[in-house]
């Protein structure tokens, strides 16, 4: 196989670009950097399953099944991140000179939480959806949002493929077609509060803050250091994904937004917050965020509350229990020495939230690949808590749930051995009869019950302001 590409010297606006090439697709994926201007964010990758090579593959742990397109099934015996390992070693390419990025094609899709049980977790409970989804791409087109240009890449049998080229001769000339569409987006959420009405929560204001209460007193009792409790809410009737996500990326845009479509499930997230990044020479990052507050509704509100976090013993403790469970995870992988924390208790404001966010660096080891690194850190410390083996048990019977998409890892795996993954937070997930998104915060010996439940409807807004802006754009097409 031979990678073919080609460099457009000019950015369409990604919404129109999705919407020419893939918003029709049966499985379509956006990896979206939408937050403009805030240096956390470079390329934004789409595409879909129309290509020839390309493969769809779901897995759930239960099973011990992996199921690709066509409905072939094949019961690995071994674990998911074996399988996928196996997969990109078969199909390794290294990326060709040139790409200012690793992503040569290669796996895109989320990996969800229950599958700890395949990273030292336990299975405890059955999610609804599916414990990992992947497509394997063999076309993508990427945008550059720093230079301004555009890559499309094409699988192809040599360099001179004729399928291919025409291929890249035909998405060129439609995305000449679309020009330089201004961009729709805004740097600001709404102001007030969204309509709640429609969300229902797994567990209750007063059920929630017994289970915060809870996990205080295994925290008092030694079981634990800190434990990241999850809420799940539902809204009663399933938004219309395309428009709802339009609207997402608006109100609340960020550097790893997402939107994963496949048969009977599809996936819009804002997340804020990078797993990792495994470069192809073997550098890994991870970016835990910890430590949340409002944005404030003036300048002056808005600084006081930005200080406030900046300031605050109790965010910093729980920051920086994170960053050391981040250490330990990247240092069964990493060359000894080579784990460092260059950037430690930074705020970074968004839209609608303020986040206190460090940087974990390391190098794997030789010998060791991207997949290794992930199934080290999976599932990412800032969802679970430490130590995270214990706290995974405790958080097992006190959530009473699976979590399902919610708290795994989105992003893609790349033929030349690279990875970049973000954790699943923000994010809506919508099936054919539900739609439904987890909230939750870190609990320490310090946490204070009712702020604890506040500060899970702040993290909500973006998203339920979403679902209700689409929900009145639907009602005034209607009329």
């Amino acid at each position: 196989m031979h990678l073919n590409w080609r460099r457009i010297d000019f950015e369409p606006e990604a919404s129109a670009v999705f919407d020419e090439l893939f918003a029709s697709s049966t499985h379509g994926f956006w990896l979206d950097s939408s937050e403009k201007g805030g240096g956390r964010s470079r390329f934004s990758l789409m595409g879909d399953d129309r290509g020839p090579w390309a493969e769809w593959t779901t897995y759930r742990v239960g099973d011990g099944v992996v199921t690709t397109s066509g409905g072939a099934a094949t019961r690995t015996g071994r674990s998911f991140f074996d399988h996928l390992g196996e997969q990109l070693a078969r199909r390794s390419m290294p990326a060709p000179v040139g790409l200012p990025f690793d992503f040569n094609l290669g796996y895109v899709g989320y990996l969800g939480y229950e599958l700890k049980a395949e990273t030292g977790g336990s299975r405890v409970h059955r999610a609804r959806t599916p414990d990992a989804v992947l497509l394997f791409v063999d076309r993508v087109v990427v945008i550059d949002h720093l230079e301004s240009v555009t890559y499309l890449l094409c699988l192809g049998e040599d360099p001179d493929d004729p399928a291919a080229h025409a291929w890249l001769d035909h998405v060129g000339e439609r995305l000449r077609r679309l020009g330089e569409a201004a961009e729709h987006t805004s740097g600001h959420a709404s102001t007030g509060l969204p309509d709640t009405t429609g969300m229902h929560l797994r567990h209750s204001r007063a059920a929630y803050i017994t289970k915060i209460n809870e996990c205080i007193e295994e925290i008092r009792d030694g079981e634990s250091y800190e434990i990241c409790l999850t809420n799940m809410a539902e809204v009663a009737v399933p938004p219309d994904p395309v428009r709802t996500y339009r609207r997402l990326r608006t109100l609340s845009p960020v550097p790893y937004g997402a939107f994963l479509r496949y048969p009977g499930l599809t996936v819009l997230s804002s997340s804020p917050e990078r797993f990792l990044k495994v470069e192809a020479g073997g550098r890994v990052e991870s970016r835990p965020i910890k430590g949340t507050r409002p944005r404030g509704s003036d300048e002056v509100s808005d600084g006081r509350l930005e200080e406030e976090l900046r300031t605050s013993v109790k965010e910093r403790a729980e920051n920086l229990m994170i960053v050391d469970l981040l250490r330990n995870d990247l240092n069964r992988v990493c060359l000894t020495g080579s784990v460092t924390v260059p950037r430690i208790f930074e705020i970074e404001s968004y839209s609608s939230v303020h986040h206190m966010v460090s940087t974990v660096t390391g190098r794997l080891r030789p010998g060791l690949t991207a997949v290794d690194c992930v199934r080290s850190a999976f599932p990412g410390g800032s969802m679970t808590g430490a130590p995270k083996l214990r706290t995974m048990e405790i958080l097992d019977r006190v959530e009473g749930g699976p979590r399902g998409v919610y708290s795994g890892a989105l992003g893609w795996f790349a033929l030349s051995g690279a990875a970049d993954l973000s954790i699943v937070i923000r994010t809506l997930v919508v099936t054919d009869s539900t739609a439904a998104f987890g909230i939750g915060g870190a609990i320490t010996a310090m946490s204070d019950p009712e702020a604890e439940f506040e500060e899970t409807m702040v993290k909500s807004r973006a998203t339920m302001w979403a679902i209700s802006a689409s929900e009145e754009e639907r009602g005034e097409r209607r009329e």
